[in-house]
């Protein structure tokens, strides 16, 4: 049985194409993440999803997603 992980706040984005694009990458890499507020986008144009990745992914997933043009406001420094 792995241990829990603790999840970091890595990037926050408004754009339902940022939101699908990140996901495809790190599904097929498979990453531990979950997208905090992913649903509530689609009320409204100025809601957030958050994406949060296990801290023992962090590195991995930052060098997957830097090289994408996001619209997005990143949590922590890529």
């Amino acid at each position: 049985m792995e241990p829990e992980s603790t999840f970091v706040k890595v990037l926050e984005t408004s754009s339902l194409t940022d939101i699908a694009s990140i996901k495809s990458i790190l599904d097929a890499e498979a990453v531990r993440y979950f997208l905090q507020g992913e649903y509530i986008r689609y009320l409204g144009p100025y809601a957030t999803a958050i994406l949060m990745v296990a801290d023992t992914d962090v590195e991995k997933s930052v060098e997957l997603i830097r090289p994408l043009k996001l619209n997005c406001v990143w949590m922590i420094f890529p």
